[in-house]
Formats: structure tokens, sequence, C-alpha cells
């Protein structure tokens, strides 16, 4: 079968037109041309398509348009992607002991800090932070609620504190990646994780810029909450934040009284400088870290030793 476009087709009717008015003078010419015409005329009305829109016309179309978007993606213009990012990835969670602390974790604000990795091959226009409540009387996680979207920054670790957290209750947390062409990433892993009781101000010794610090260089405080922590760890550090030690200890006892940790003669403290310590409990170790945990607030000292 033999496909004829349009400027064949009207060649045809010119040729059919000049036939039948050449041989006007002629009767038999007459009737044939008629014939003819009438031939034509149902020929092209019991097509089911136009006659110049071929078959073939089809593939070829999308072919045409399919090669349009990409001259145009060539060219630098802005077509929009339907390839959604990669899901976020969380910065793994670092040990009780060491410092600076990474990952989820208990903040001194008194919320749950989260922290993950920026994608930075990709166009992330917002990260969604989804958190779901650990139901205790039926032992079941509930459904993920979106609490925060988050525009990344310039850095390359993203931070957020979910201050909104209670205390004993266990949160579940997801990631998602959002680009600017609104594709959505799938989820992130989930983590875990409950806050504690943390330790008050008052009940640390010393607490305050006029507080002073002798030579048996003893910290003290006191939990009245000691019902979910299993360890402490104390933190020192200069008032610059330099850090000097930190180092996880066992309660000498679980009644809520009170606690007290020597700082090691190996730590060098600058006799008539200030220093800052803080105090953290931890509880429900899974592979070595913590799942449940609460942070002090920064108290400071001022050193009056040797």
């Amino acid at each position: 079968m033999i496909y004829l476009g349009s400027r064949e087709i009207l060649g045809l009717h010119a040729f059919h037109f000049s036939l039948f008015t050449s041989n006007l003078s002629s009767p038999m010419s007459i009737i044939l041309n008629k014939q003819d015409f009438k031939s034509t005329f149902v020929s092209q009305q019991s097509s089911h398509r136009p006659s110049f829109l071929p078959s073939t016309f089809r593939p070829f179309g999308i072919g045409l348009i399919l090669t349009f978007s990409f001259l145009i993606s060539a060219c630098g213009l802005d077509v929009e992607d339907p390839i959604p990012p990669l899901p976020p990835v969380w910065i793994e969670k670092s040990l009780p002991e060491d410092w600076p602390e990474r990952g989820i974790d208990a903040h001194e604000t008194g919320g749950i800090f989260l922290e993950w990795e920026q994608n930075l091959n990709e166009d992330i226009a917002v990260y969604n932070i989804y958190r779901g409540l650990w139901q205790t009387g039926n032992d079941s996680l509930g459904d993920y609620e979106l609490i925060m979207r988050l525009e990344p920054g310039s850095i390359s670790i993203q931070e957020f504190i979910d201050l909104q957290a209670e205390k004993h209750n266990f949160y579940s947390y997801k990631l998602q990646s959002e680009d600017g062409a609104g594709n959505l990433s799938n989820y992130s892993d989930s983590l875990t994780y409950s806050l504690l009781p943390p330790i008050l101000v008052d009940a640390m010794v010393p607490n305050g810029q006029l507080d002073t610090l002798a030579n048996n260089r003893r910290l003290s405080w006191q939990n009245y909450y000691l019902i979910e922590a299993e360890d402490y760890c104390i933190t020192l550090l200069t008032l610059s934040n330099n850090f000097l030690i930190r180092e996880v200890v066992q309660p000498k006892n679980y009644f809520g009284g009170v606690e007290s940790w020597d700082i090691p003669a190996s730590v060098i403290l600058e006799f008539d400088s200030m220093y800052k310590w803080r105090v953290d409990t931890q509880g429900r170790y899974v592979d070595e870290h913590e799942t449940a945990a609460s942070e002090s607030p920064w108290v400071s000292f001022l050193y009056l030793g040797e």
C-alpha cells in the first residue's frame, strides 16, 4: 500500500479538475468525468481518517514530540524532572563516651536531637520530618505525622531538635526529601528514642561562676528520677568549649541519692580558670548505643586548686 502526502493529493485533485474542464465539448467525456468525480468523492468519504493523515503519522508524530523535548533539554531550558531524589541518610549514632556526640540524641534544651547528611548531588528543596509515637498500651507504633518541613542550609549536615517530644514517650522518626519539582523520595530508615528526666541545675555542685572547685576536684549531683537510667556520663570542657574529658560511670545507688565523680589527675586544670560540665543519664542500650537519655544544662565553676 502506498500513502500519499497532502501535496500529492492536491495534485490529483487538480489533475481531475483539469480533465473535467478540458473535455467539456465531449458528452462522453462529461459522463466519464462525472463518474470519475463520483468515485473519487465516494472513496474519500468512506475513509475513517483523512487521506492526508496516513496511519504511520501517529508514531512519527510521537517521535517528533520526544525529539523536540530532547532538543529543549539539550539547549538548557527548564524541563521538569520526573525522577525522585534518593532517600535521606541518618548520621550514625556515636557511642556513649564519644565526643562530640553524633546522630540521634537527647539535647540539653530538653528535646530530641536529629542529624542527617545533606545530599549535595541533588537539588533538595525540603526535608520532611515525620514522627510516630510508640503506644505502650497495645505495644504498637501509631501513625507517623509530619512535624516539620525543613529547608536545607548551605552546610553539609542537617539538624533538627524536636522540642515537642515529651519525657518517657518512645518516639520513632523518619525522613523524606523533596526536590524543586515536587518529587518525593522514599522514606529513610526509622530511628527510635526516648527522653529521661534530666539532672536539675540546683542538684549540681558546683553550678555557677561564683562557685569554686578546690583540690579535691569533685563534682556532685543528685538524681530524683533514677528509674529508667542505667548510667551517668560526665562531660568536662573549658569555657571556650575545648574538650577535656567525657566518662561513663555507674550509679552508686539506684534510689535517687547523691552521686559524685572526681576529675582524674590526668586532666590538667589551670588555676583561676573557668570550666563547665554536664551530666547525661543513659539507658535502654541497643548494640551499645543508648536509646533513652537526658542531658542536664551546662553549669560552670572557677578552679582554685593547685
